[in-house]
């Protein structure tokens, strides 16, 4: 699959980049739809918003085990950032990652550079700017992955094309349908954020193991793996499948408890017979000559 690519956004062009199997959207072309002439002043001016920097925060907690939090050798840490930024309303993107070691946000320099964000930091971003921009942007992007997917492109990357898809649907319902604050801090007596208890629900279904628990089991696997690599297509189809009626499920309102019994109920149903495709074990063959 190749490594650049190009979504239009009404008439804005964004370039998205893959890196260590990650979608980064140019944040910088994505503020151009606010500002043409000074993008830059609508990513200070996000940095500069507590819930988004609270939900930045969070993706970094979940995703970034060298993220700073407090003073740490040349790390001011995030209390710092914090205080410095909304004292002075003074805040950058460099600013930023030199505080905290941040790993969801970075600057490529000269003529074609610009300030890159992990996929869903960038949707993020896109829903900030605005709410129409925000469902086109996805729209896009769900398409892009679509077309990825159909082509294949490289056989290593078949797994992380087979569910990127439907996450974003995912991301949208809960977007959607819960309190705005949720999506940047953890529920009421949780330690988690909705996109990690939602994952948590899907995982344990269909691999009967959480993300965390399964990284606690293979402490040998590379840190930029994570156990949805190592699994089987046909695995990883059910686990699509079940993305999009979750993400459905949630839109309908449904609470935790109903959402696992239908997830529960939709996956017994389609495993004996997927797991008889001719159509899925080629895949599965095509994945392990590579």
């Amino acid at each position: 699959m190749s490594k650049k690519a190009k979504i239009k956004v009404f008439e804005t062009n964004v370039r998205v980049i893959r890196l260590e199997n990650e979608d980064y959207f140019c944040i910088t072309d994505l503020a151009r739809y606010k500002n043409p002439d000074q993008p830059d002043v609508v990513i200070r001016s996000w940095l500069n918003t507590r819930r988004e920097i609270e939900f930045l925060q969070e993706w970094e907690l979940a995703y970034n085990i060298d993220f700073k939090t407090t003073t740490h050798s040349s790390f001011k840490g995030f209390e710092k950032y914090v205080v410095e930024v909304f004292l002075k309303n003074l805040s950058s993107v460099s600013k930023w990652i030199n505080y905290t070691n941040a790993k969801g946000l970075f600057t490529k320099r000269g003529k074609y550079g610009g300030t890159y964000a992990q996929s869903t930091i960038a949707l993020n971003f896109a829903n900030y700017i605005n709410p129409k921009f925000y469902i086109k942007l996805l729209e896009e992007y769900q398409t892009m992955k679509k077309n990825q997917t159909l082509l294949l492109g490289d056989p290593l990357d078949i797994k992380r094309n087979l569910t990127a898809g439907n996450y974003s649907l995912l991301v949208s319902a809960l977007f959607s349908t819960i309190d705005e604050r949720l999506l940047s801090q953890p529920q009421p007596y949780k330690s988690r954020t909705p996109f990690q208890v939602e994952a948590d629900l899907l995982n344990e279904i269909v691999f009967k193991t959480t993300a965390k628990q399964w990284r606690g089991l293979n402490p040998d696997k590379p840190t930029d793996k994570n156990m949805r690599d190592y699994a089987s297509i046909l695995g990883l189809i059910i686990l699509n499948n079940l993305q999009f009626l979750d993400s459905m499920l949630i839109q309908w309102n449904c609470n935790k408890e109903e959402r696992r019994n239908f997830l529960l109920e939709a996956y017994e149903f389609q495993y004996p017979i997927l797991k008889r495709s001719k159509t899925i074990k080629k895949m599965q063959e095509l994945h392990d000559r590579n």
